[in-house]
C-alpha cells in the first residue's frame, strides 16, 4: 500500500447506526495506518491470475454484432505493475489518491460504502474511490478484450502487433494470452508506465511459458508513437487506445502528446497524423489498424473527427467493434443496451 494521509480526524456523519460508526472508524484508522490500497499481488496470486487469463475463452467474447463482452480476467494483474496509475488525472476530476489524502472525503467514501451493506475490503474501497463524486480514475484496456482482438485481426499463423500507446499493460497481457501474437512492440513516453511494462514482461513471459504458453517476443520503446518509425512491412496489426487528447493527464513531461500538441488541431495533426503515417509505413499490404478512441468532455466530437481524419489520410474503415464498458441501470424499459460502450475502429490502407 502507498502511505498517504493527514493527521486530522473529522467527525463521522450522524446518519449511521452505532455499530456502523464503529466499523467506519476502524476502517478509516486502518487505511490511515496502511495507506492507499494499491493492487499488490503475491507471486502465487500473480501466477493464478495469469493462468486464469491464459485459459479464458477470449476468442469467444466478440459476438456476431461485433460487441466485445465484458470479462475481467487479468485486470488486477495488470494494475499490480502500475501503482502510480492512481495519481493520473482525468480532465478536471480529482484523482483517487487526492480523495484518499483528504480525511473528510475518505471518511465520506467509507460511509457510503458501508451504507451499501457490502463487506468492506481493499477492493471495495478502490471501487468507491473510483466512483465517488467529482473523482475519476484512469482505465486499463481489458486483457481478454485485447486477446480477442488479436485473435480476430491477426493472421491465423501468427504475426506482429504494434501497441502505439502501451499505457498500463492491458494489451501486453492480452498478447501474452493470445497465441496468434508472435511479437509485441510497445511504445509509450511515460517513464513509470514503461517501468511497469518492462517489469511485467520480464516476470510474466517466463511464467506464461511455464504454464504452457509459447515464448512471446516483447520489444518496448520509451518514445511517443509520433516519433517511433517502424521498419517497412514489418507489422501485421497496429492496435491501441491512444490518449483522448488531454483527458488523461499522465504528467507534464514534454514528451506527453497533450504537452507537445496543446490544441485540438495541433494534437490531431501532430500526434494522430504522425502516428497514422508511422502505422502506414510499418503495416504489411494486408495489415490492419485498430483504434479504440471515444469522445470526451475535452474533445466532444473526437471519435467522429478521428474517423474522418483517418479516411482523409489514406485509411478505409472496414468495421467498428463495440467495447462494452460499465453497466448502466434503468434503461431496460427503453430497449437500450445495459452497457456503455466505446468504439474500436478497424481500418485497412486504401
Amino acid at each position: 500500500m502507498v502511505g498517504m494521509g493527514t493527521s486530522t480526524r473529522p467527525a463521522l456523519l450522524p446518519f449511521l447506526r452505532h455499530d456502523d460508526i464503529a466499523s467506519c472508524r476502524a476502517d478509516f484508522e486502518h487505511y490511515r495506518r496502511e495507506g492507499f490500497p494499491v493492487y499488490s499481488l503475491k507471486r502465487d496470486r500473480r501466477r493464478q491470475e495469469l493462468l486464469d487469463l491464459l485459459i479464458a475463452d477470449h476468442a469467444g467474447i466478440i459476438d456476431n454484432q461485433g460487441r466485445i463482452k465484458q470479462t475481467m480476467h487479468g485486470l488486477a494483474l495488470a494494475w499490480h505493475y502500475q501503482p502510480l496509475a492512481w495519481t493520473v488525472r482525468c480532465g478536471n476530476r480529482q484523482t483517487p489518491i487526492e480523495l484518499f489524502k483528504n480525511d473528510l472525503l475518505l471518511l465520506k467514501a467509507i460511509e457510503r460504502r458501508t451504507k451499501l451493506g457490502n463487506p468492506f475490503s481493499d477492493c471495495g474501497l478502490r471501487k468507491i474511490l473510483r466512483t465517488f463524486s467529482s473523482t475519476q480514475s484512469v482505465s486499463n484496456f481489458r486483457p481478454t478484450a485485447a486477446a480477442a482482438i488479436y485473435h480476430r485481426l491477426l493472421p491465423e499463423e501468427g504475426g506482429v502487433t504494434w501497441d502505439m500507446s502501451a499505457g498500463f499493460g492491458g494489451r501486453l497481457l492480452g498478447a501474452l494470452a493470445c497465441d496468434r501474437v508472435e511479437r509485441y512492440v510497445g511504445t509509450d513516453p511515460s517513464t513509470y508506465a514503461m517501468d511497469g511494462l518492462r517489469e511485467m514482461a520480464a516476470e510474466l513471459d517466463p511464467m506464461a511459458q511455464s504454464l504452457g504458453r509459447r515464448a512471446l517476443e516483447v520489444e518496448l520503446h520509451q518514445v511517443g508513437s509520433e516519433d517511433f518509425v517502424p521498419e517497412r512491412n514489418s507489422l501485421d496489426l497496429c492496435f491501441t487506445s491512444p490518449p483522448y487528447f488531454g483527458w488523461e493527464h499522465y504528467s507534464d513531461a514534454a514528451s506527453q502528446s497533450h504537452t507537445k500538441f496543446p490544441t485540438q488541431h495541433e494534437w490531431l495533426r501532430g500526434f494522430i497524423g504522425a502516428t497514422l503515417r508511422n502505422c502506414a509505413r510499418g503495416l504489411k499490404r494486408n495489415g490492419v489498424l485498430a483504434i479504440n478512441i471515444a469522445s470526451v468532455a475535452a474533445y466532444p466530437n473526437l471519435a467522429k473527427v478521428f474517423v474522418r481524419f483517418a479516411e482523409d489520410h489514406g485509411w478505409r474503415l472496414i468495421e467498428t467493434l463495440r467495447l462494452q464498458m460499465s453497466k448502466m441501470v434503468g434503461l431496460k424499459h427503453l430497449g437500450k443496451s445495459a452497457f456503455k460502450s466505446e468504439p474500436i475502429f478497424v481500418f485497412k490502407k486504401k
